[in-house]
Order: C-alpha cells, then sequence, then structure tokens
C-alpha cells in the first residue's frame, strides 16, 4: 500500500513523499530511521479504497470513513496516562499495567492502540518507542515526556504530570466552547427562523398581497425578491460552504498562506486574545514539563513550537530555538518578537538567570490560562445582549417587510 508522508528533518527542513509499506507504523518507523520527525502520514487514494473494499462486498465503517470515530478526547488520553501512572507507582510491570488498561477502556480506538502499544512492550520495546508509532494520536510532547522518565527511572512521576498536563488543556478547551455555544446557538436558531420565513410565511404573503393587488412598499419588495432568489438558489450555500472549506484546506498547507492568515486571526478584537493566550499557554505549559523531565533546551523549545495552535506563535519558539543554538537568551528573543508582555519577559529572564526556567515559565503558563479565563467570561458576558439585538434586528426586519404592505392598506382605506 502506498502512503503519502511529511516529515522535518533536524535541521527544520520539510520533507514530502510517498513510501510503500503494510501499515502506517512501517512508515513512521521508516521516518524516525532517517533521522527525520514524523508530522503527517496518510494512506493515499483512500476514497477509492474505501469504495474498492464497498464493491468487493465488505462493510465500510462510515464513521472512520467520515472521519467521526477517529477521533480520541483529551480526557480519555489523560485518564489512560494517570491509571498507568497508579498502576506503574504500585509495583505492576508496564505490560501488565497496559494489558489490564485494555479492558478498561471504553473507546474503541483507543483500546485499538493501547493493545498495539502492549504487543510493542510485550515484544521487548520501550513505552516511549512503542507511544512514537502513533503520531496522530499522541502528540510531539507524549514521546518526550515518557521517555525521558524511563531513562531516569522515574516513569510514573511523568506519566503523572502528563496525565495532569492533558486534563488543563482539556479543561481550557471546555472553557472556550463553553464561552462560544450560547452565541452559536443563538446564531443557529436566528438561520431557522430566517429560512422558515423565507421558504414558508414570505410566499404566503406574496401570493396574499398579489390577490389583493396590494402597493408594495421597496422594503417589501426586496424582502420578496430576496426570498425567490434563496428558495431558487438555496443550493448555492452548502456548495459555496463546502468550496470554501476545501479551499482553506489546501491553502493552509502554505506556510506562507498558513503565517498570514494567523497573524490576522491574532488581530480579531477577543477572539485573537483567546487565540493568542490558549496557544502561548500550551507553549509554555509544554515547555515546563519537558524542561523539568530532563528534556534539552533546544528539544524543548521546537516541541513546545509544534503544539502551538497559531503559526505565527509556532514561528516564535522555533526561532527561540534558533537562537538558542547560538548563544542567545529566550527573553532577547521574545522582546524582538514583541509578540509577549514585559512582565512576561521579566519573568522568563529571571527565570534563565537563576536557572529556574521550568518552574518561571509553568508560572507564565498559569498566568496566561488566569488571563484567558477572565478573557471567556467577559466575552461570554458581552455576546448575550449582542446575540440577542442581533436575532432582534432579523425578525424585526422580516415582520416589518411583511407589515408596512398590510398598514398602507389600512390607511388606505380609512
Amino acid at each position: 500500500m502506498q502512503y503519502k508522508y511529511k516529515a522535518k528533518t533536524i535541521g527544520g527542513k520539510i520533507m514530502n513523499g510517498n513510501y510503500s509499506a503494510d501499515n502506517e507504523n512501517e512508515v513512521v518507523s521508516w521516518i524516525r530511521g532517517n533521522g527525520w520527525i514524523p508530522i503527517d502520514v496518510s494512506r493515499t487514494y483512500e476514497v477509492a479504497l474505501q469504495l474498492s473494499e464497498s464493491a468487493t462486498g465488505k462493510n465500510i465503517k462510515w464513521g472512520e470513513f467520515f472521519n467521526f470515530s477517529r477521533r480520541i478526547k483529551l480526557r480519555d488520553k489523560s485518564v489512560f496516562f494517570r491509571q498507568l501512572a497508579t498502576l506503574i507507582s504500585a509495583g505492576v510491570p508496564i505490560a501488565s499495567a497496559i494489558e489490564t488498561l485494555i479492558e478498561q477502556t471504553s473507546n474503541k480506538r483507543l483500546n485499538k492502540i493501547i493493545s498495539s502499544i502492549y504487543s510493542k512492550v510485550s515484544s521487548g520495546a520501550t513505552l516511549g518507542s512503542a507511544i512514537a508509532e502513533h503520531p496522530k494520536t499522541f502528540d510531539s510532547l507524549v514521546v518526550p515526556l515518557v521517555k525521558s522518565g524511563e531513562e531516569s527511572g522515574n516513569l510514573d512521576s511523568s506519566l503523572t504530570k502528563l496525565a495532569g498536563f492533558l486534563e488543563d488543556q482539556d479543561a481550557l478547551r471546555k472553557k472556550i466552547i463553553s464561552a462560544l455555544t450560547y452565541p452559536m446557538t443563538v446564531i443557529f436558531i436566528a438561520l431557522i427562523v430566517l429560512g422558515v420565513m423565507v421558504a414558508v410565511v414570505i410566499p404566503q404573503f406574496e401570493k396574499a398581497f398579489q390577490n389583493l393587488n396590494v402597493q408594495m412598499p421597496m422594503l417589501t419588495q426586496m424582502t420578496f425578491q430576496f426570498g425567490k432568489w434563496v428558495r431558487g438558489k438555496w443550493y448555492i450555500f452548502p456548495i459555496l460552504l463546502i468550496l470554501i472549506v476545501v479551499v482553506l484546506r489546501y491553502l493552509r498547507k502554505a506556510p506562507l498562506f498558513r503565517i498570514h492568515v494567523d497573524t490576522f486571526m491574532l488581530k480579531i478584537p477577543i477572539f485573537g486574545n483567546i487565540i493568542y493566550k490558549s496557544s502561548v499557554s500550551r507553549a509554555f505549559h509544554t515547555m515546563s514539563s519537558l524542561l523539568t523531565s530532563g528534556v534539552p533546551v533546544l528539544t524543548s523549545l521546537e516541541m513546545s513550537g509544534e503544539v502551538a495552535s497559531n503559526e505565527k506563535i509556532k514561528q516564535a519558539f522555533l526561532q527561540m530555538r534558533d537562537a538558542a543554538t547560538i548563544g542567545k537568551t529566550m527573553n532577547i528573543i521574545m522582546k524582538e518578537k514583541k509578540l509577549f508582555p514585559p512582565m512576561v519577559i521579566n519573568m522568563v529572564a529571571v527565570g534563565e538567570e537563576t536557572g529556574r526556567t521550568d518552574e518561571m515559565l509553568e508560572k507564565v503558563a498559569d498566568w496566561y490560562e488566569e488571563e484567558l479565563s477572565e478573557t471567556v467570561k467577559r466575552l461570554s458576558s458581552m455576546l448575550e445582549p449582542i446575540m440577542i439585538v442581533f436575532v432582534g434586528i432579523i425578525v424585526g426586519f422580516m415582520v416589518l417587510a411583511i407589515f408596512l404592505p398590510i398598514i398602507s392598506s389600512i390607511q388606505a382605506f380609512m
């Protein structure tokens, strides 16, 4: 089978190509054997292969085909690592501990991955190398933390720290989702109301006004024309939405486009602040955890950049890594990038001077999380009245367009 891969060399060069193998794990092993860092591995002609299986009588797993069941929640992963840490700290051998967790994991996809890890560990592989064969499930933070724990003999401590990190990220994600749930629900309801009025209510009033020869104001005429256009061209909207998603996903593969878009995203009022604080908090938490576990500074900077969800922030961390190779300190590069407030830069500088960088970075990450929580609260309180006004304007506009001719007719008869 052919697989398409994307990897990065130690020097930072991106490598793309195809490789023939029996499964993804073989491709990942081949990439790591070349001394590269795997970024993405995917099977080519996936749709054709799925349809071919259907034609030969095999059942298509539609959840996997549409990528619904492939996701493993952060909560599930954190529970796995915490339970594994508990068993190991109790003196249970690693292989036996993993075997025990296979039976306790309800997520089918995670269960399959844990079974694969158990098979590798039972064959003599280290836990870190077994986990490294699943880069799509476990991000770049996991493997260095696990390997450093194995090398230092404190695997249970590293796994506990990893579980705590994933739990914090899950809590942060839920806060943001919670803040956005209300406005998204209101927008969804507004669209339903608008759709019902355009598809059902407006046509009936339009027909009644025409039968009665009612003189319609410009606002009403525009509303009826808009309704006709939507009813006749409704299919344009889903097609346009799909096209936008496909084009954006394609363009995001281009680094230059990605950096421009992510830079713009950071400038969006309130939402840009949320993106910035969540990305920086995640990156600093990652780096603090890696440094505490004994991972070298250069590797920690690179891995921290990889977990940042924003390309501009990611590039800032990679530039800090490059600067560190020639002896520059983090705080100097942070000043040059102008992405971080003076307080954060000063805290990092103190950490570097005192040899407690990991502790200071943890405090910086906690500070960003607190700031993010406050921003999310402010967003929630601001969006509620804005959404009410938004829905009121839409409904009010439609009602006014319908009732203006009625009022005009009543006045004409008086």
